[in-house]
């Protein structure tokens, strides 16, 4: 009866090893999908921002280059083509000689703006997602005399981002167009 015995508590103590056993592999697939998704969340919030960076960067620069090269002729007569040609539009956003696209798939355009504001030009970035628009927008503003989103103004003419009207139009779809009036004062 003394050998039955022990082997009952031997299977008993088996069983109670076997539970702790399941149990602690259960929460180190829980800690373990948490710290993935945590990972995940931080990859693509650090991919969002160097994606706004990115962009933010491109138009600064091609508002600078505009700006040396065509702001002492009052922009007049500029076209995207001359832009992409001139590399002001840099020559990695070209899609063919004439024609430019920004990292989002919309095209990219540079223009004469001198009917409706003399001595400006026009940039557009089109398919711009509306999780980053905000952030693109307040990256650029400082070069900008007017910015409008979806077709609406959010920067006035020489004047301010109004803060409910930029997130009302960055939100108005899932992308939208901005366009910044660029030149003198």
């Amino acid at each position: 009866m003394t050998p039955s015995l022990s082997v009952s508590r031997t299977t008993g103590s088996s069983r109670k090893q076997q539970g702790n056993a399941l149990l602690y592999t259960l929460l180190a697939l829980v800690l373990g999908g948490i710290g993935l998704a945590v990972g995940v969340n931080q990859y693509q919030e650090a991919e969002r921002a160097t994606s706004v960076q990115a962009s933010v960067g491109e138009i600064n620069s091609i508002i600078g280059a505009a700006k040396q090269n065509f702001g002492q002729y009052n922009y007049a007569g500029l076209t995207t083509a001359a832009a992409v040609g001139s590399q002001v539009i840099p020559a990695g956003m070209a899609t063919s000689a004439t024609v430019a696209a920004n990292k989002f798939g919309g095209a990219v355009t540079l223009v004469d703006h001198n009917l409706t504001t003399p001595g400006t030009a026009l940039l557009s970035y089109a398919g711009v997602p509306a999780e980053v628009c905000t952030n693109i927008v307040n990256g650029t503003q400082a070069l900008a005399r007017r910015i409008q989103v979806a077709a609406a103004d959010v920067k006035p003419l020489n004047g301010s981002v109004d803060i409910g009207d930029l997130t009302t139009q960055c939100t108005s779809a899932a992308t939208v167009t901005i366009a910044w009036t660029i030149g003198r004062t």
